[in-house]
């Protein structure tokens, strides 16, 4: 059995362990490996930029979650990772977001 699958085993109650076991595993040491941390935060960066969905990553929406769910060596830096990855999202998603047309008076005048 190798450090990874002992890793996962570890963490049977988290469904994206099984459903994400390599993904989860490098997300686990985020607050202890500098790699995966800037791993997490170039995820979050191009997150609305690049197709993640055939890759077997676990996505933003259960960062938070994944952060508050696990153990950490350090779980300030854990929190403030996963904290600031899922604000990078969010904030790339308000600019891609179409903003709303105003009406022009002629627009309103010609009904």
């Amino acid at each position: 059995m190798t450090a990874a699958h002992a890793r996962t085993l570890c963490c049977h109650e988290c469904p994206a362990a099984t459903e994400y076991a390599v993904h989860h595993d490098r997300l686990l040491t985020v607050d202890v490996d500098p790699d995966e941390l800037l791993a997490l935060l170039e995820m979050a960066v191009t997150w609305h930029e690049l197709d993640y969905g055939e890759l077997p990553v676990l996505g933003p929406a259960a960062w938070l979650t994944f952060a508050e769910t696990h153990r950490w060596t350090h779980p300030e830096r854990a929190e403030r990772a996963f904290s600031l990855a899922v604000d990078i999202v969010g904030r790339r998603s308000a600019e891609l977001s179409p903003e709303p047309q105003l009406a022009t008076v002629l627009d309103l005048v010609r009904g």
